[in-house]
């Protein structure tokens, strides 16, 4: 159960690296907008994308709490972590709908260390 822990923790931690490679490029992008660099406004404009302050402050949370549970993921899967990690990573896994940390989660828990 320990090994299929961490392999749900990498495919997890693999989404989370997406996620903040994505915020981080949405962030570039409406902060351009907002400086009226080139047409960039009117081509977000004509695709129904409206961003401004908020937008960037949503992303750059939804960018720190990602790399937050990267941090704390690899903590849980340390052999030498204690079963706590693992109700933690289990707990925000439910909170942010992410099936793979419920799972690795579970399986750290299940898991005889």
């Amino acid at each position: 159960m320990e090994k299929a822990s961490k392999v749900m923790y990498v495919i997890a931690n693999i989404f989370s690296w997406i996620t903040v490679v994505l915020c981080i490029g949405l962030i570039v992008v409406f902060s351009l907008a907002l400086a009226n660099v080139g047409n960039l406004n009117q081509i977000l404009a004509e695709n129904g994308a409206t961003g401004g302050i908020a937008t960037i402050v949503a992303l750059s949370i939804t960018m720190l709490v990602n790399l937050v549970l990267i941090a704390l993921v690899r903590k849980a899967g340390d052999k030498k972590s204690s079963k706590g990690w693992d109700i933690l990573v289990l707990i925000l896994g439910v909170l942010g709908w992410n099936v793979f940390y419920i799972l690795g989660g579970i399986f750290g828990l299940v898991a005889r260390r």
